[in-house]
């Protein structure tokens, strides 16, 4: 509906071949909202929301493994609450990229498919790095203990790095970095203790994101 507004208002060039000035106007205008909601993606709603949702996700794995002696990975249950509250996190996130990316097509639009590419290539050779270590005859303690705990926040965090460095995007590098030491600082709590640990310090880092988000628009 933005979009067909957008381009409803698009301002043409008058039959001297000039713009008007009302009409440059209502340009700067649509390019500004534009730019607006990009830049506010994701809300701080949604960084909220993505914090109570992984963090009810790591807690549920922690509480299934924290009494395993020797460790064995968590239960089926646990992983059952694990991808439900990451596909609340997901859902909360197509809508509000949907509403940032409201009135913006072509090549940007483009981008942001490329730019998802090596982010769903790096998170997908974890899984495959844990079935090449358990074939190789690695403890469970590793291949289903902290290897999938920290190995996704790692692998996505460097990944978000080197692409908001080359964009020069200082806030999501910032994000980025601190995702990268909250996962290697969480493998030293061991195969049970990481599950709560990484929880902990994602949920804090997104309430940190929002908090910085609210204080940048009032800013």
């Amino acid at each position: 509906m933005n979009e067909e507004n957008d381009k409803d208002e698009t301002p043409t060039v008058d039959e001297r071949g000039e713009f008007d000035p009302r009409a440059a106007a209502t340009l700067l205008a649509q390019t500004t909202r534009r730019a607006q909601r990009q830049f506010a993606f994701p809300s701080p709603l949604l960084s909220l929301i993505q914090a109570a949702a992984l963090l009810a996700a790591y807690g549920a794995i922690w509480l299934s493994v924290r009494d395993q002696h020797p460790y064995s990975g968590p239960s089926g249950t646990a992983l059952v609450e694990l991808y439900g509250f990451v596909g609340v996190a997901a859902i909360a996130v197509g809508l509000d990229g949907r509403r940032a990316r409201a009135g913006v097509s072509g090549r940007s639009s483009r981008q942001g498919w490329i730019r998802a590419i090596p982010f769903t290539a790096a998170y997908l050779a974890v899984y495959v790095l844990m079935g090449a270590l358990r074939f190789d005859g690695f403890s469970t303690a590793i291949v289903y203990g902290i290897v999938p705990a920290v190995g996704p926040l790692i692998v996505l965090g460097a990944a978000a790095a080197g692409d908001a460095a080359a964009r020069e995007d200082w806030q999501v590098l910032g994000f980025a970095i601190a995702l990268i030491a909250v996962g290697a600082g969480s493998a030293f709590a061991g195969p049970s203790g990481v599950w709560g640990v990484a929880g902990v310090g994602l949920c804090a880092l997104l309430v940190c994101s929002a908090i910085a988000k609210v204080w940048l628009r009032r800013a």
